[in-house]
């Protein structure tokens, strides 16, 4: 009993929503249960006294409307036209309440599920019939009373449907729009993501490569050294001093080129690139020697400490890098500062290199720190063990950047 009980109740719920959703089969077969509850409470001869016959006939016009209901949302305008026929044979026998309802649902159907040309002429018909009848009403002699309330029936009998149906319509085809929008707009932030994704990628991973080349021409040069210094100390004679100054040469470079080696091991690729051998042959910019030509472009900068740069050897990896850093703090400084005015701070000991970089911050400007420029310039520090930060500083208005950069000990460092 329970077991028939819940699948009842299962069949009910999948009824109601078929309901829901405008199901042609479903909506039939409520509407004949309906329609025939109505006619077996006597709910016919409707529109006039009947012809006499039992009220059971009006169940066939009310079977066939209903057959034709169940493709009503492939077809509605075949299920108008037997909605139609079958109202008027219905209307003959002196007219019931279900045949009723099954062309106020045809009519319903029709503007629903039809195209444009089925709407339009569904629009024009329902005015024709009610122009029609009231001027009927009126050759018959009808008071003014007896007119108005007929065309008022009459249009309100053919226009609820038409009216709702078409809200239903609308509502429909405005909550399709919002999904697709809605759809449009997660692909969109998809795609955003992504390229955004790849540009990181390709930033870093160019970076990385010519980094990786500026490293690879480095290190050769100073194995080079090597090779050569200890080719000259083996063809040559013995000698013991020649010998002493040719090893103390091979151990500066080797040591050379092991700290080259130790930001080559963190930040090498798996293969370099050769589709640009022109760039390969550029040698990369350094801040001990280029620092004046980057000094003249569009922000004007206060130096400090440039003297004690020029005054300490920095290796290639560190100058480089320094450069760098210091190119994209101004190139920000054009882009997102108040003025194009900036302070320069550069301050060199016996194991570190600070770089500070300060501006007047746009009013307004996030002080969030996740833009591009400061994941490159950490990208850029990090193998070499160094750290930047940045933020507005405590008056609230001075935008800093601050870079340290660790440097190897002075004999390795003379080298480089």
């Amino acid at each position: 009993m329970a077991q028939a009980l819940g699948g009842a109740v299962v069949w009910l719920r999948r009824a109601w929503r078929d309901l829901g959703e405008d199901a042609g089969p479903t909506t039939a077969v409520w509407l004949f249960g309906l329609g025939a509850l109505t006619i077996a409470l006597g709910l016919v001869d409707v529109w006039g006294p009947g012809r006499g016959v039992a009220p059971a006939w009006h169940l066939v016009p009310l079977a066939v409307g209903c057959a034709a209901m169940t493709v009503r949302r492939r077809r509605p305008g075949f299920t108008l036209g037997v909605a139609t026929v079958v109202f008027i044979a219905d209307a003959i026998l002196g007219g019931s309440f279900a045949v009723t309802l099954v062309l106020f649902d045809a009519i319903y159907a029709a503007e629903r599920f039809g195209g444009t040309r089925l709407r339009r002429s569904v629009h024009l018909a329902a005015g024709v019939i009610v122009v029609g009848i009231v001027l009927a009403s009126v050759r018959g002699g009808n008071e003014l009373r007896d007119v108005l309330a007929l065309g008022l029936q009459t249009g309100g009998l053919l226009g609820l449907p038409i009216w709702w149906a078409s809200s239903v319509r609308q509502a429909a085809e405005l909550a399709a729009a919002a999904e697709e929008r809605a759809r449009l707009e997660i692909e969109r932030a998809e795609s955003l993501e992504r390229l955004a994704a790849a540009e990181r990628t390709s930033a870093v991973e160019a970076e990385r490569t010519r980094m990786a080349r500026d490293l690879h021409d480095a290190v050769a040069g100073e194995v080079s050294a090597v090779v050569i210094h200890a080719e000259a100390a083996l063809a040559a004679p013995p000698d013991h001093e020649r010998d002493r100054a040719a090893l103390t040469a091979v151990r500066a470079g080797g040591l050379a080129a092991l700290a080259e080696m130790r930001t080559l091991i963190e930040i090498l690729r798996a293969r370099e690139s050769d589709d640009d051998p022109d760039e390969q042959r550029t040698t990369p910019p350094r801040l001990t020697q280029d620092l004046p030509a980057l000094l003249g472009g569009a922000v004007a900068v206060r130096v400090t400490g440039e003297a004690s740069l020029q005054e300490h050897g920095l290796p290639r990896a560190v100058d480089q890098t320094a450069y760098r850093i210091v190119q994209e703090c101004l190139t920000n400084v054009a882009k997102h500062g108040a003025s194009p005015q900036a302070e320069l701070s550069l301050t060199v000991d016996a194991a570190t290199l600070e770089i500070d970089v300060s501006n007047r911050a746009r009013p307004g400007v996030p002080t969030a720190t996740g833009g591009h420029g400061v994941i490159g310039m950490n990208e850029r520090a990090t193998p070499l063990g160094g750290t930047v930060t940045a933020g507005i500083a405590d008056d609230g208005g001075t935008w800093v950047v601050r870079a340290r950069l660790p440097l190897p000990p002075a004999d390795v460092r003379s080298r480089t």
